[in-house]
Order: structure tokens, then sequence, then C-alpha cells
């Protein structure tokens, strides 16, 4: 393997979501290092990371190096990074407005490496230059972000926002991920998201003012996902996931709290309604630019769903439009038709 250009990056102050990045860039010839300002984060983080990455030979220090290639970290810190080194922040395009060192600095879609998106903001040809010689050295897809948020995250929170309330009309959270691994889904969402971690969604809806009342209290609750044990399943002992009926009474409570109706919805329907509410979301960012071919690649690497085009032009436009008005019952809002609809066919 032909070694990368850059060769040495910093991830800072990234806690264990790191985690798929860091076996990325080992695996691509980096040399990482990671990086928690407060040593007892620096502990915690190399114990967790240690666990899952148990073939690398993984420090976990407090002190930013003199020198790096890459510095990884979100925008409230890109000013920690070395002078000379390109800064990727990770907190979206939006980001980039502003930020002190902006020619030396790009944002990239980065802690879920398996389809890329970058967005150059106004990055000097040099930085542009090394931004796209490290995403090509990562052999993983990539895209040019279209918009002030990352289209990927943009989708998952679609998503999220779609299952929070089919949980609490009254599917459980493993049904639900069983129904849609059965429906195509490489993988359930909810072991998806405990794979992430919950903290990386929670901050997003925090930042844009926005909630969710099952995923927002797991948060609060420490119910982080995989890298602590406990989120949407239990793992004990780091294993595989096991079903945890305390979120079954977590969800029912929430639903009392807010006044929601229990609704006779099946897991497969629950599915169903998913699918078809992602559909609905996806059609708004081929009004922004993404294309089809972009579309696909986004649903699958980052949600799972495969072939999201080909499904709704079999499934045809006024099915789906009928689908979503019955659905409205579910909720007026979250299942309400886009003005975008009709790009999907």
């Amino acid at each position: 393997m032909t070694a990368p250009a850059q060769r040495h990056v910093v991830l800072y102050d990234l806690g264990t979501a790191s985690a798929d990045l860091i076996h990325v860039l080992s695996k691509a010839g980096f040399t990482v290092s990671v990086i928690e300002p407060d040593p007892n984060d620096a502990a915690r983080v190399g114990a967790v990371l240690g666990r899952r990455l148990p073939d690398l030979e993984l420090r976990v220090d407090s002190a930013v190096p003199m020198h790096c290639d890459v510095f990884v970290s979100r925008a409230v810190d890109a000013g920690q990074a070395p002078q000379g080194a390109l800064v990727v922040v990770l907190d979206g395009p939006q980001a980039l407005a502003g930020l002190a060192g902006a020619a030396r600095a790009v944002s990239m879609d980065l802690l879920a490496p398996r389809l890329l998106e970058v967005s150059f903001g106004s990055a000097c040809a040099d930085a542009r230059r090394m931004a796209v010689e490290f995403v090509k050295s990562l052999n993983v897809p990539f895209m040019q972000s279209k918009g002030d948020a990352f289209a990927g995250t943009v989708l998952q929170d679609a998503a999220l926002a779609l299952v929070d309330r089919l949980l609490l009309v009254g599917v459980t959270p493993w049904e639900l991920d069983e129904a849609l691994e059965d429906a195509g889904f490489a993988q359930g969402l909810l072991k998806a998201q405990d794979h992430i971690g919950l903290e990386l969604a929670f901050a997003r809806r925090r930042a844009a003012g926005t909630d969710l009342l099952v995923a927002d209290r797991m948060v609060r609750e420490g119910r982080l996902g995989r890298s602590i044990g406990v989120g949407w399943y239990r793992y004990p002992g780091g294993g595989g996931a096991v079903i945890d009926p305390l979120m079954e009474d977590m969800i029912v409570e929430e639903a009392r709290f807010a006044r929601i109706d229990q609704m006779p919805i099946s897991a497969a329907r629950a599915a169903d309604a998913l699918i078809v509410g992602v559909m609905n979301a996806a059609s708004g960012m081929l009004q922004s630019g993404v294309t089809p071919q972009e579309l696909d690649q986004l649903a699958f690497y980052k949600l799972g769903l495969p072939d999201i085009i080909a499904r709704a032009r079999s499934m045809g436009q006024a099915a789906v439009e009928q689908r979503l008005r019955d659905l409205q019952a579910v909720h007026p809002t979250l299942w309400a038709p886009s003005p975008a609809l009709s790009l999907l066919f």
C-alpha cells in the first residue's frame, strides 16, 4: 500500500465516537494521535477505544503535538490546530462561515466514514488539494456537499424523528429494527445509532433547537450507545445487543407524559411507514441539488436502505402520496407530503 502524502492526523476531543474513523485512518496507513484535553476524559476514552480497537496500539494524550498534517475537530476547537495543518471541522458546512483561519479549513462528515461529504468553504487552493488527497487516500466514496448542512446527517435526523414517533405510538425498538432488516435495511436503525453514539445526533438537535422525546431522554440518562454498554439495547460485557425491557417502560412513560395515544400498528407497517417517510424527506434533497445517484448512496451508507429511488418508483407517486396521507394520523407534519415529492419519480 502506498503511504498517504499526509501521514499524521490528530483527532481532537472527539471522544469514543472516533473509533470507526481511527480504524479507517489506520487501515489507510496514517499515524493517528488521539487528543482529549481533559486527562480524566483521556483515560476513559483510551479504555473504551482499547476495547473497540484491540488490534491497534493506540495512545490517548492531552497535549496537542507541535506538528501534524491534518487536524480534525469541532469548529469551536479549530484554533488548537498546529500551524500549517489542514483543519477539518465536523460540524457541517455552516460552521466554516466566519471561522478563523478559514483559508486552511474544510468541513467533512467523517465520523461514520463509509461515505464522506466534503465542503470546501473559502479554503485556499492548497487546502482544497490537501483535502481531496486526504479523502482519496481513505478509499471510501465521497461527494461534495450541496448546502449548509451535510445531506447525510439531514437524512439521518429525518429518519430518527420518524422513528421516535413510531416508538411512541406503539412499536418497540427491537420489533422495528427486525422489521427494517426484513424490509432490506443492512442493519436496524437503532442498532446503528447505538454503534455511532446517540450523543452526536443529540448535539445536532440542541444546536438546531429541536428535540425528540425518547432519544433526548436517553442521552440525558446516560444511554449513549454501545461504547458505554447501554443505549437502545444493552451490551453486556461489550458483546452483542440484548433487548432491554427498561426501554419499553421509558417509551410508554414518555408517550403518557406527552398524551400520545397508542395505535394498532404492526412492526412491518411501522417499517413501511419509516421507508415512505424517508422517501418523502429525501425528495427535498433532490430539489437542493443532490443527484439521484448521490441520494441512493446517502440512503444506503447513512441509513442502510438500498435503492431508495428504485423503491419509490416501483411504488409510484400516487401510491406514495396516498400512503403519506394515511400516515398523517401518526403525525400530521412528519408525514406531510413534500412539495418536492414528484422529483423522486
